[in-house]
């Protein structure tokens, strides 16, 4: 019983050590943030559009809801 305390216990210290183990962000590298332009005006109102077909379709065909009240 004390042979699988000790080896969790171990499995667990290696397994924090693995995941804490960062490698430098340089060039290419996944760490650093993501930099994307703002969206333009057309981006935005083909989004909006979208999302109105969303809510329609959702609407359609869920008629009848009602707040719950509880």
């Amino acid at each position: 019983m004390t042979g699988i305390i000790i080896g969790a216990f171990a499995g667990a210290v290696a397994t924090t050590i693995a995941l804490r183990r960062r490698f430098p962000a340089g060039a290419g590298s996944d760490e650093r943030a993501l930099e994307l332009p703002p969206p333009d005006d057309a981006t935005l109102a083909a989004a909006r559009a979208e999302a109105a077909a969303i809510v329609s379709r959702l609407r359609r065909a869920f008629p009848d809801l009602r707040p719950v009240e509880g």
